[in-house]
């Protein structure tokens, strides 16, 4: 079984989002690289649990379960970032919130992008 364009799409935005805070840091931008990778992780991590709970199963004798699974996996991944924002800026010191939400903000463009690109 081929895995689902979702958890493709989450790895390509870990990848860039790795390389770009490693590009910061490596230009002596220590809090700014950690802002933008967990500004990223918060958009990639809740979209990888999405696509593994809602792809779990397919057919259509399971429609019913892929259906509640799709809800629960979308359920799953608002709590998810919404936790996750609130971890990160409950507890992470010194951070940088507007890189956090350029970098967020970036990952959903790119989600947006690779997902067009991969439907057609």
């Amino acid at each position: 079984m081929t895995k689902p364009p979702v958890l493709v799409i989450a790895a390509v935005q870990l990848v860039l989002v790795s390389l770009a805070a490693a590009v910061l840091h490596f230009y002596g931008r220590p809090v700014s690289a950690l802002s933008v990778f967990l500004g990223g992780a918060l958009c990639a991590l809740p979209n990888a649990y999405f696509g593994l709970r809602a792809f779990r199963e397919s057919g259509a004798r399971a429609a019913d379960r892929v259906l509640q699974n799709f809800y629960r996996g979308e359920v799953g991944k608002f709590v998810l970032t919404l936790t996750g924002f609130a971890v990160v800026f409950a507890s992470i010191k010194p951070l940088n919130p507007a890189a956090v939400f350029i970098s967020y903000g970036l990952c959903v463009i790119l989600q947006w992008l690779l997902a067009a690109r991969l439907v057609r």
